[in-house]
């Protein structure tokens, strides 16, 4: 079939680029409130393989999405976008095609003159835009949030973030209360200290927070104390939430004056250095994960 689509105007490729940059910016710029950034936080948890802008954009546009696809990909699952749903606008790449790959090899296939992927604003739909086809269409599951555990569900993770720990030169003990703290990281003598009082759970979400701040430590980057606390605590949030710990209380220390002063691209850079690191300590945990063989800690696809 011929393809009668209308090429765009130069006007209107200008339109749609500016509205574009405004739609990522926007995305970015919800990090400068503290809803914005817990929302920014809690989408992670569904969409940890995507990007962090992406992740920023799924959470600006529909932050209840717990999965997305495109329009014929969903129709392949078993679902229909309903009508008059609003697209969700992602990035998604574009490699050339087997077409343009050939032109290029018959030319002589010139490294510098090989066709490259590009990225562009891509339309998806969220979990909850779609519904079943009739049969005989046969709908795929679609997961459900995972319920949140409590008590001493995840104490046997703690022997593995001692062991992590252990790799970044670190050493992790129990020990009495120091000032009524739940824990430390004394970057110098490279130690953390997580006090006896605390509950399986709660040692290791501690665990976690004091981990955040050694590998804050490793990294080649000046932050304010702000700016640190706001990683430390994102990454405390992100991991606890990714293992089935309630991390609804966490507090994502907050201060407007840092966030209002800082550039768009300082906001970014702070969340992507915050997605790291997080994931550095959840892939130390993964096999531990596995070997528990609970359904509770699935992760999102």
């Amino acid at each position: 079939m011929a393809n009668t689509k209308t090429p765009l105007s130069h006007e209107e490729r200008q339109r749609r680029r500016t509205q574009q940059r405004e739609l990522v910016t926007a995305s970015v710029q919800q990090l400068r409130s503290t809803a914005g950034w817990r929302r920014y936080l809690a989408t992670r948890r569904a969409f940890r393989s995507y990007s962090v802008r992406n992740v920023l954009l799924i959470a600006m546009q529909h932050p209840t999405a717990t999965r997305v696809a495109g329009f014929r990909a969903w129709l392949k699952l078993g679902y229909c976008v309903r009508k008059g749903e609003t697209a969700i606008r992602i990035w998604a790449p574009c490699p050339p095609t087997n077409r343009q790959l050939k032109t290029w090899r018959d030319a002589g296939a010139d490294p510098q003159e090989k066709p490259r992927t590009y990225w562009k604003l891509a339309a998806v739909f969220a979990q909850d835009q779609v519904e079943p086809l009739p049969p005989p269409a046969e709908p795929a599951a679609l997961d459900e949030p995972q319920p949140r555990l409590a008590g001493d569900s995840h104490g046997a993770l703690f022997a593995g973030l001692v062991q992590f720990a252990d790799s970044l030169g670190y050493a992790m003990r129990v020990e009495a209360d120091r000032h009524g703290a739940d824990g430390y990281c004394n970057r110098r003598e490279r130690q953390i200290g997580i006090a006896t009082a605390l509950e399986p759970n709660a040692r290791v979400a501690t665990a976690v927070h004091e981990l955040a701040h050694a590998l804050v430590g490793r990294e080649d980057v000046t932050l304010t104390y702000a700016q640190e606390e706001l990683v430390v605590e994102s990454i405390a949030y992100c991991v606890c939430d990714t293992l089935g710990l309630d991390a609804s209380a966490a507090s994502v220390p907050y201060l407007a004056s840092w966030a209002e002063s800082a550039e768009l691209s300082v906001l970014e850079q702070t969340a992507t250095l915050a997605d790291k690191l997080a994931r550095q300590i959840e892939d130390s945990l993964t096999p531990l994960e596995s070997a528990r063989d609970d359904p509770a800690f699935a992760r999102s696809a």
